[in-house]
């Protein structure tokens, strides 16, 4: 019998203490975000123009100018008359900040990765090569445009924020009041 009895009181204690550990979770609807990796390069291209939108670095190499659109790629402008530049492509590259020209090479970031690009050809560019892990990516506060709700907070080390998706959120802690 008191066998019995000291197992009950391990199981009885047992409860307990499991019970203790439960944690009460709070659902809501937001967004959450969703990320390219930085590992996939296949949006990597040559594309029409695209409108300016968060402008950053600005080179010219030749009769060409080239200017970072933050986080999505770079405009490619010839400039061979300066009184009426000319857009030429979009090279879509997710993630990119920086970048230089070398000859018919770009050297750009992808956020993480150097890439090494050939644009001989500017309407058909290549990857050619990887160098790996050389960015430390960004700790950015980013979040849903436009959105007023909770959301998912963006981070950094899982990929490039490629946009937002309706979900079901678990304790959520981020929220903006747009």
């Amino acid at each position: 019998m008191k066998i019995r009895c000291k197992n009950l009181w391990l199981v009885i204690g047992m409860v307990f203490i499991l019970s203790a550990c439960e944690k009460d979770h709070i659902v809501k609807d937001g967004m959450k975000p969703i990320y390219y990796s930085f590992d996939d390069f296949s949006e990597l291209r040559s594309g029409a123009p695209l409108p300016y939108g968060e402008l950053g670095k600005i080179i010219t190499s030749g009769d060409y100018i080239f200017i970072n659109e933050v986080g999505k790629g770079i405009h490619v402008i010839d400039n061979t008359n300066p009184n009426n530049p000319i857009k030429l492509h979009f090279w879509h590259i997710i993630g990119n900040s920086e970048f230089t020209i070398l000859q018919n090479y770009l050297y750009a970031d992808n956020g993480k990765h150097l890439l090494v690009i050939d644009i001989s050809d500017f309407a058909n560019i290549t990857l050619e090569d990887v160098i790996r892990n050389q960015y430390q990516p960004e700790l950015l506060e980013l979040y849903p445009e436009g959105y007023s709700g909770y959301f998912e907070c963006y981070d950094s080390s899982k990929g490039i924020l490629k946009g937002w998706e309706k979900s079901e959120l678990i304790n959520p802690y981020c929220k903006t009041n747009n």
